[in-house]
């Protein structure tokens, strides 16, 4: 990428004690929103942006989760074929592949709030719609423009992550990542009471929209991000976000002004491959697919476990893994499925799993260094999903289950960690737009993967889950760039 950056001196002038030795004087000092934000310090006005943006990590999880169970609720209403369930998954990871690149281009080109914007009325759109829709073909396609509207959610992390000081932007990824968990349990529980007393899947539809709507009337709250300002042309907005944070914080600003940053381009997904950031892009996107699959892949099988106690004895002794038998399966109409109490205790207890590991990486992720903490949770998890083909006591399968799934979830958010810190300004938007779209190719996979593969041979599926994790462990200790502590940069050339 080509870029003049008005940069004075160093970015290190922007020390007051580096400015008296150098001889610069106050009126001709300047620091950088890195500095401000490093000086200013995590106080109200981070805690208040991370908790707006935590709703939409809510409003994500309910139509994320709500895919695990959808098909075998609307099949109760319509002759539906397991391809045609497997679809209702994957279209919608189909739609966020799509939409997350192109919504990230729109976060760098015309800020992160309006991205933001766009995303979470969409959602709420047609989430709704899907509540109404006459047909399975109807179905499909609001799902799939839910999908592409949901690729948009994630730049919640970008604007939070841009705001928060060095030895904070972890924790603060982690602190969002509550809502997530909290909103899959919500799931489970909403489904649990619509279903047993109204027997609705319209109506549960119809409610997992609604922490979009709520997104929607908090966006007014959102501030726009400064870096974005900077990197844009609109210094004077810069400096105003800048300055009502600190007033915010009740904190004062570094001596001097806010330095004039200027970029010819911005949210250029080619330049994701250009030579600054080729190696990361590439190396991110194998992680990001990886575990993303792996992350999918325990959620569709924890089910199986429970019942089983195993995924030994939960195969189809019957079914041979060939074309002819995957077709087959896939054109089986899928029976009605109704939930016992039993099931939705054994969900809730399998998305609990999530906390524990959520917790434990919210102290880790400060403590130890990004690519060695993901590298080695990737190998770790690996480990723990092989270790369900044992034939042991059931408590045995579902601890190692549960550590899986903790595990997992936690390497989730070091992946958004990681992207939001690595880029630039003038790309970080879209090259966490295409690492989501590379995520959500992993989770369009897993439905048929769950529904034939699983079934016909869990040997084979697990070993292929494990891999996945292993090559993903390799890949994050082969990143060119230890990110944990590190300054934002706003351009590819401060990276040189």
């Amino acid at each position: 990428m080509t870029a003049d950056v008005s940069w004075v001196k160093c970015e290190a002038i922007s020390n007051e004690k580096n400015n008296i030795r150098l001889g610069i004087s106050k009126e001709d000092q300047v620091f950088s929103v890195d500095d401000a934000v490093n000086k200013v310090g995590f106080g109200k006005f981070q805690k208040k942006l991370i908790f707006l943006a935590s709703f939409g990590w809510l409003a994500d999880a309910f139509e994320i989760f709500i895919l695990s169970v959808i098909g075998d609720l609307v099949a109760c209403d319509w002759i539906l074929y397991r391809w045609q369930s497997a679809l209702l998954s994957s279209i919608v990871f189909a739609g966020i592949m799509i939409g997350s690149p192109i919504l990230g281009f729109i976060a760098d080109i015309y800020g992160r709030k309006k991205c933001l914007c766009a995303s979470v009325v969409l959602v709420f759109v047609f989430g709704s719609a899907s509540a109404v829709t006459p047909s399975f073909a109807w179905m499909a396609i609001f799902r799939s423009c839910l999908g592409v509207s949901l690729g948009g959610i994630a730049q919640a992390v970008t604007l939070c992550s841009e705001y928060c000081p060095n030895d904070m932007r972890g924790k603060t990824v982690f602190y969002m990542c509550y809502l997530w968990s909290f909103g899959s349990l919500g799931v489970i529980l909403l489904t649990w009471v619509v279903m047993e007393y109204t027997n609705n899947w319209r109506l549960l539809l119809a409610l997992a929209a609604v922490p979009s709507l709520i997104v929607i009337f908090s966006l007014k709250f959102y501030p726009e991000s400064a870096r974005y300002h900077l990197v844009s042309g609109q210094y004077d907005k810069a400096c105003a976000i800048v300055a009502k944070m600190a007033g915010t914080n009740r904190r004062d600003l570094p001596p001097g002004k806010l330095v004039r940053v200027e970029v010819k381009s911005r949210g250029r997904l080619r330049d994701l491959l250009s030579s600054e950031h080729r190696r990361t892009s590439l190396l991110l996107w194998l992680i990001w697919f990886g575990s993303a699959f792996a992350y999918y892949g325990i959620i569709f099988i924890s089910p199986m476990v429970i019942k089983h106690g195993g995924l030994r004895d939960s195969a189809n002794k019957d079914v041979n893994l060939n074309l002819t038998s995957i077709g087959f399966e896939m054109l089986q109409v899928l029976p009605c499925v109704r939930f016992t109490q039993q099931d939705y205790v054994d969900m809730l207890l399998t998305t609990a799993a999530e906390f524990p590991g959520i917790l434990i990486y919210t102290f880790l992720i400060e403590k130890i260094d990004r690519k060695k903490l993901l590298g080695f949770s990737c190998l770790v998890s690996s480990m723990f999903c092989m270790l369900l083909l044992m034939k042991t006591h059931r408590i045995a399968i579902l601890t190692f289950l549960f550590i899986s799934r903790g595990i997992l979830v936690a390497i989730f958010q070091l992946n958004y960690v990681i992207t939001s810190e690595v880029y630039p300004t003038t790309v970080r938007a879209v090259g966490m737009g295409a690492g989501t779209a590379f995520c959500r190719l992993g989770g369009l996979i897993v439905p048929y993967f769950a529904q034939v593969l699983l079934i016909s041979s869990p040997v084979t599926a697990i070993c292929l889950l494990s891999g996945m994790l292993f090559a993903s462990g390799v890949a994050a200790a082969c990143l060119p760039l230890e990110t944990r502590g590190r300054g934002m940069k706003e351009s590819s050339a401060q990276l040189k």
